[in-house]
């Protein structure tokens, strides 16, 4: 469409900045610079040599004529200047025109496709002569759909593609499902074979309380405490490789043991022998294992404590964290530490810790097994008021074992000395020991009957006969009421005499040491 625009050519006006005029001031720095880089090109061809050469030549009549010259081509250029600058004037007013009407144009026909819907807003847009021309509305345009392809190939098309799409993702979907329940059914395998091997190892399996879909095996001691009886139980808990676990709750602080020290002066001089670590075992029942020995541990040095606050008597001592008492001018220490801690110990292993150790740990079972006894009876009335929890005798045994030794040894020391003596003075005499304590060093003592040795009464005699008068020394140790440690009891009698023997009892070794004297003394 192409409207008359000879209206808006002829109203057009453009505005061009006007040729600078001359500067009339010939005299002013800024016209002095610039005619000199006019005719000179740059200061930087300008010498002194060259300015006095000009000057003399202008003197000759020289410099008139090139000054005539140049003025003829100042001329020539400002006419050339002038017709360049009016041709570009009159081309720029053409370009300018041109892109007014073809805007002008745009405009009248945006307008008047708008006027069938807002005539107003066009109204106000249209050029003059359109609006008188044209009426308003009778332009109009709509948006036209392309044909389609054929719906029937197309839908077909997409069909197929979205097969092989849903077969493809299916595929995947069960090859990675495979691999997941292959690798399941192994780690299931791997896990059931473990619980297997643990129940064909003689451990009891049950469920976990709180957890009804949770297996777990008990490692503890039925008979033990209510603390220790409920840490005796164990997840077992798959470990995300397959491999079984065990899940000992919270309470468990790790794997520990108990140590027996021999301290000289404040230095270890002996220590027991630590249990040798399975380095290649590491299997579940090898774990299990090591987690019944430690909780059995850590109820034997709790019961250890319980019970050395009641024997203050017999220098027990509870100092930083550790049990300790004296033994044959040393002493006995009691501590619990890491299974996996080791201590070197320059001199050779004394078997007597190891032995004590040993020992606690028996009285220990021994008094699991009274407990069941116990609660294999009827049981007593019931009262208001529970009945106390009784308190284990584990030290006690060890105590009554080392002091009736210590005081058995400096009496038969003493009785041996007194006989040396008395075959030296020409008497004779002779000596007959009996004795039914328990020798913690002798390796095949330990061995025999050793809870029914330790509970029961420690005695021992010794006889001194001389040819006219017998003396018997009986040595008693018990720690518990009434006697609270050793006695002693002389009992002297004269062979030619029909009395009664004389019974005396001691408490101390000097007091018994002083009394056969002066009845040997006597006998002389």
């Amino acid at each position: 469409m192409d409207f008359p625009s000879s209206s808006t050519t002829d109203q057009l006006s453009v505005s061009l900045k006007a040729w600078p005029p001359q500067n009339t001031n010939t005299q002013a720095l800024p016209y002095l610079i610039a005619r000199i880089n006019e005719q000179r090109g740059s200061f930087r061809s300008l010498t002194e040599a060259g300015l006095e050469e000009e000057i003399r030549a202008a003197e000759a009549g020289e410099q008139k004529e090139s000054s005539d010259e140049e003025d003829v081509e100042d001329g020539q250029d400002a006419e050339t200047k002038g017709k360049e600058l009016s041709e570009a004037r009159e081309e720029i007013i053409k370009q300018v025109g041109e892109a007014y009407n073809t805007s002008a144009q745009a405009l009248d026909l945006v307008s008047l496709l708008l006027s069938r819907h807002t005539p107003k807003a066009a109204e106000a847009t249209v050029s003059p002569y359109v609006k008188q021309a044209i009426p308003f509305g009778s332009l109009g345009a709509e948006m036209m759909q392309t044909n389609p392809p054929p719906q029937a190939e197309t839908d077909s098309l997409v069909g197929l593609g979205w097969r092989m799409d849903s077969l493809s993702r299916s595929a995947e979907s069960l090859l990675t499902s495979a691999k997941r329940l292959e690798q399941e059914m192994k780690r299931e395998t791997s896990y059931w074979r473990q619980v297997l091997a643990i129940k064909e190892a003689g451990w009891p399996i049950c469920r976990i309380p709180g957890e009804r879909q949770t297996l777990g095996v008990r490692f503890g001691f039925t008979e033990a405490h209510t603390d220790f009886r409920d840490r005796g139980l164990a997840a077992l808990r798959r470990d995300a490789d397959g491999p079984l676990q065990l899940d000992r709750g919270q309470r468990w602080q790790g794997d520990k043991r108990l140590r027996v020290r021999f301290l000289s002066d404040g230095h270890v001089s002996a220590v027991d022998e630590p249990p040798t670590p399975s380095i290649d075992d590491q299997s579940v029942s090898r774990q299990l294992l090591r987690a019944r020995s430690s909780l059995f541990d850590e109820e034997v040095y709790h019961e250890l404590n319980r019970e050395a606050r009641n024997l203050v008597n017999q220098e027990v001592r509870c100092i930083e964290g550790t049990i300790r008492f004296p033994y044959d001018g040393s002493e006995i220490e009691i501590s619990l530490i890491d299974m996996d801690e080791h201590e070197n110990v320059e001199k050779p292993r004394d078997p007597i810790p190891t032995a004590i150790a040993t020992t606690l740990r028996i009285l220990l079972s021994h008094a699991h097994r009274q407990n069941l006894q116990r609660r294999s009876q009827p049981p007593p009335p019931i009262t208001e008021t529970p009945a106390p929890r009784p308190f284990y005798s584990l030290l006690r045994p060890i105590l009554e074992v080392i002091q009736h030794q210590s005081h058995w040894k400096a009496t038969k020391a003493y009785i041996a000395d007194l006989s040396t003596v008395l075959d030296t003075k020409g008497l004779t005499c002779s000596v007959q020991k009996s004795s039914s304590s328990l020798d913690l060093s002798g390796e095949e003592e330990g061995r025999s009957s050793l809870v029914n040795r330790l509970v029961r009464p420690h005695r021992s005699s010794i006889t001194l006969r001389l040819p006219s008068t017998a003396v018997d020394i009986e040595i008693h140790t018990s720690i518990f009421p009434p006697t609270f440690g050793t006695s002693f009891q002389l009992t002297t009698a004269d062979a030619a005499s029909a009395e009664t023997p004389q019974v005396m009892s001691f408490t101390t070794l000097d007091r018994l040491r002083k009394h056969v004297w002066y009845r040997v003394l006597g006998y002389r």
